[in-house]
Parts: structure tokens; sequence; C-alpha cells
């Protein structure tokens, strides 16, 4: 019986490990490159942090919980920058663990967001019409 009750635990414990595979491999927060046509120093606020007097093409770190309609603001002291509104699409990661982790699996995919991701890993930065 003491041999069925830890055989069940170890099971059991390999499946939870082995699930959510979004999560595992691509689990913290998204990171995407900004880009463009300034070699001033710029300032990049998200939803996440502030990247004060930094120079482009810079990589930094978006909210995973809130990629779709996410703004980023880029400021300069001599130029107006359009917002970057981001995308999400599906995390190809998603797939295999809806094979492999099953209904559990996915379920924590989903509480984590890493069925998403942002659609591009690069933007570039556009100048405001004036």
């Amino acid at each position: 019986m003491k041999t069925l009750l830890k055989q069940l635990l170890i099971a059991s414990t390999l499946t939870l490990s082995f699930s959510s595979c979004a999560t595992i491999v691509a689990g913290g927060s998204p990171k995407i490159t900004i880009d463009g046509d300034t070699r001033m120093p710029v300032t990049i606020i998200t939803e996440k942090q502030t990247y004060p007097n930094v120079t482009l093409p810079y990589t930094v770190q978006v909210n995973r919980h809130h990629i779709d309609g996410q703004r980023i603001q880029i400021q300069s002291e001599d130029c107006d920058y359009r917002d970057v509104v981001l995308e999400k699409k599906v995390n190809s990661w998603t797939w295999g663990n809806i094979l492999l982790g099953g209904l559990i699996g996915w379920s924590v995919d989903l509480i984590t967001n890493c069925v998403a991701k942002p659609s591009k890993a690069n933007y570039i930065i556009e100048k405001r019409a004036e």
C-alpha cells in the first residue's frame, strides 16, 4: 500500500511538472525590441517599467497579462513619437501543452496568460505628424 501511494505521488508530481509547457518555456514577462531612426536618447514607458535615457534599439519587458492593446510610450526632448500599441498572438507552446499537459497544463497557461505573446518581437517607432 505504501509503495502504491508513493508511486501515485511521484506520477502526479511528474504530471504537474511537465504540464503547462508555455508557462515553463515562455514564462516571465515577454520582451520586445524598440527601434527607430533617432540617435538621441529616449525614455520608454511600459506598464511594467520605465527605461530613462536609452539609445535605440532597446529591449524592454511588457506586461504579460495585458498584451493586447498595451501602449508603450516613447518620449524625447526633441521629437514626438506615436505610442507603440501591442497586439497578441497565440504562443505556439500552447498547442504542445494541450497535447502533453492536457486540461491541467492548459489551465495553468491560461491563468498565467502564457497562451499569448506579442505578435511581433520588434517595433519601429514613428514620429507624430505635425
